[in-house]
């Protein structure tokens, strides 16, 4: 698996100076309504708008998730509280020994 995580990587790496290299030229980038106008190298561009998507998709699974989480930490807590009754109640269940047991084993009194 972590090899296939290197060849990924390496792949994407590629594609990224490749597309740096192709898309060097200088394109106008503005805000509609506001007046703020920037030239910047269309990579720069394609490659904000990516890590932009990823970064959205990211927050959006980790909100997604969050019933998820919540119910994981209750179960957790459940669990715990279950293996301490658990615990508890072998504790009491284990039999004392019996003082007649004992006195039988030690023998006849002199």
């Amino acid at each position: 698996m972590k090899l296939i995580s290197w060849i990924f990587l390496i792949f994407l790496g590629i594609f990224v100076i490749t597309l740096s290299i192709g898309n060097r030229e200088s394109v106008s980038f503005s805000l509609f309504p506001l007046p703020f106008v920037m030239d910047v190298p269309l990579f720069m561009l394609i490659l904000a708008g990516g890590f932009l998507g990823v970064l959205l998709g990211a927050f959006r699974t980790w909100i997604s998730d969050g019933k998820l989480r919540r119910e994981n930490r209750q179960l957790k807590q459940e669990v715990g509280k279950l293996k301490g009754d658990l615990s508890r109640l072998a504790a009491e269940k284990t039999p004392e020994p019996d003082k007649t047991a004992q006195q039988a084993l030690a023998g006849p009194d002199k």
